[in-house]
């Protein structure tokens, strides 16, 4: 064949070509070559791979040509040239002697492959990095049912139960029960079978009689043939989801206080009860007594207590087919299909002898009732309700004044035995707080406020249980701490009673220091009223020249003594001046 053939083969070939000398000059490069480095030359023929390229090049491909001259054998490498990274493979030209002539190499363009690879790398750790983030357990199998992949929620999961390697594995060798593995066996099937996603939920036991809840979605993977080569799955933990919703649907018609049905409750089950198949339907409406007293006098607290104990008993009462409501704020109600007037009735008599059983604090349970029935279409359980109410209110309105009576007649029944504060302690308390308010020249109506809020200042300790009010020795830090919310049930009980704000303000503040490190309010210096600032002098006073249940009296030098060195921390320092001048003056008495 002729020789030109072959010349316009290599020049055309789209690879570049070079032949050197055995002493590494080039003889001869292809158009491929001139046009790659056509910027460090134009022609390369007699010159050394030193006269083209830099020095890290040429060292390199030197070295390779030496050994294939020594060796006469070829080689290859990958690297860099001049930021491409290429493949040359550099071969020995051989006489049929055997008789080396030249070398001659052949670049190949490696960095559309390299940059193909990288991209590809790249997003199979980004696919990856995705999967492993996505919430849920991800996992892919082959039609055999062996794990293939699995995300990292998956494997954690798995972890757990002790099993440490998935892949490789089918179900049956890592699921905790042959049942589940054998369902998600035949899920598997399914999904291949049928070539479409199935969506499923699984309940599992675990340690502790605890539940956990799944959902599960698996989709089959079809190859370009049409063909089923796996299946990917989706495992959704929704344990947290169930118990909210399930949490959600309790309270939708539950009550948070007492526990009882709610108003949204009894609407819907008002419209449910009016079928025949519920006949006659009994309605007991209720009222609970005093809630409104306890709530202004004792705090809401108290009154919470006292709704609780109410449904309570209404609980104990009715059985299991009736429906206990809270439908107001003192307001409750009973449903119970199936029930005659007289049933009705007997359980109203049930709950007035089932209020004494439980026993408020201070005051006795009570709460009015009424009861209608219903057993016909035509009146629905709102008429019924309302037939009810209207039994309430008159044995409210024939019972009211005894009841708020039984009510006062327990809170002053209360003072009287659980207060550890004698008539002569107030006596002594007022007697002095107005020495001061006369130094100080009150008016008239200040000297009246401050004579009530001397009369008062204790009232709140009604509120604080008689074990702690009278116990021997020293209180502990929360037995204190429960002490000290006398003030506040003093202001509400005082507002409740006599609408007088500023007394009741006064009986709130009197523990209040001058530094602001009293209770309950902290108010510093002039921000708290004059009233109280004597009231707290006062009372100190007499608390240290007293004999108390915990402590004995001290003499009135030392009482004088600690008056001067709390002066201007817990007391107003001119109160404390005038207070002393005048017990300075009665020293002798």
């Amino acid at each position: 064949m002729d020789y030109k053939i072959f010349q316009l083969v290599v020049e055309n070939i789209p690879q570049p070509v070079w032949i050197k000398d055995l002493e590494l000059k080039f003889i001869y490069a292809n158009n491929e070559y001139k046009k790659i480095h056509n910027g460090k030359r134009k022609e390369f023929i007699g010159l050394k791979h030193e006269d083209v390229f830099s020095e890290l090049v040429v060292e390199k491909y030197n070295d390779q040509c030496n050994l294939v001259i020594e060796t006469l054998e070829s080689r290859t490498e990958e690297g860099y040239v001049d930021g491409v990274y290429r493949k040359c493979t550099i071969f020995p030209l051989i006489d049929q002697n055997g008789i080396i002539k030249a070398i001659a190499g052949i670049d190949a363009n490696l960095g559309i492959v390299k940059e193909k690879d990288k991209v590809i790398e790249e997003q199979k750790n980004l696919l990856k990095v995705i999967v492993d983030t996505l919430p849920g357990m991800i996992f892919y199998k082959d039609t055999e049912g062996k794990y293939v992949y699995a995300n990292k929620e998956y494997a954690k999961f798995h972890e757990k139960n002790g099993v440490h390697e998935i892949i490789g594995k089918r179900d049956v060798d890592i699921q905790i029960s042959g049942e589940l593995a054998s369902a998600y066996a035949q899920g598997d099937q399914e999904v291949m079978k049928s070539k479409k996603s199935i969506f499923t939920d699984i309940v599992t036991k675990i340690e502790q009689n605890k539940t956990v809840y799944s959902e599960v979605v698996k989709e089959p993977v079809i190859d370009k043939d049409g063909e089923v080569v796996g299946v990917v799955g989706l495992v959704l933990d929704v344990t947290e989801k169930k118990e909210i919703e399930e949490r959600l649907k309790y309270l939708s018609y539950t009550d948070s206080l007492t526990g009882a049905y709610n108003r949204a409750y009894f609407e819907e089950k008002a419209e449910e009860f009016l079928n025949e198949q519920y006949f006659p339907v009994g309605v007991i409406m209720g009222d609970a007594n005093g809630l409104k007293v306890i709530n202004d006098t004792l705090g809401h607290l108290e009154g919470d207590k006292l709704l609780k104990l109410i449904t309570k008993v209404l609980k104990d009462v009715c059985n299991k087919k009736d429906l206990v409501f809270r439908i107001g704020g003192d307001e409750f109600v009973v449903l119970i299909p199936n029930a005659t007037e007289d049933e009705c009735e007997s359980m109203i008599r049930k709950v007035f002898q089932r209020c004494k059983v439980y026993r408020h604090d201070l005051i006795d349970i009570s709460i009015a009732l009424g009861a209608s029935i219903t057993n016909n279409l035509s009146k629905n359980i709102y008429d019924t309700l309302k037939d009810a109410e209207d039994k309430v209110y008159r044995q409210k309105l024939l019972h009211e004044n005894s009841i708020n009576n039984s009510i006062m007649y327990s809170l002053k029944a209360g003072l009287e035995t659980k207060s550890m504060e004698t008539e002569e302690h107030t006596e002594r308390v007022l007697e002095n707080a107005i020495v001061i308010g006369e130094k100080l020249h009150l008016s008239t109506s200040q000297m009246d406020e401050l004579i009530i809020v001397a009369k008062l200042h204790d009232i709140g300790k009604i509120g604080i249980s008689e074990e702690i009010l009278l116990k021997p020795s020293r209180l502990t830090n929360e037995e204190f701490e429960i002490i000290k919310t006398h003030t506040e049930k003093g202001y509400r009980i005082v507002k409740a009673s006599n609408k007088l704000n500023s007394i009741a303000k006064g009986v709130l503040t009197h523990h209040e220091r001058w530094d602001g490190k009293g209770y309950p309010l902290k108010l510093k210096g002039k921000a708290i009223p004059l009233v109280a600032r004597i009231i707290n002098v006062a009372d100190s006073y007499d608390v240290m020249t007293n004999d108390r249940v915990y402590k004995k009296a001290v003499s009135k030098e030392l009482a004088i003594k600690e008056l001067k060195n709390c002066s201007g921390s817990q007391f107003d320092s001119e109160i404390v001046n005038l207070f002393i001048e005048y017990l300075e003056e009665t020293k002798t008495n």
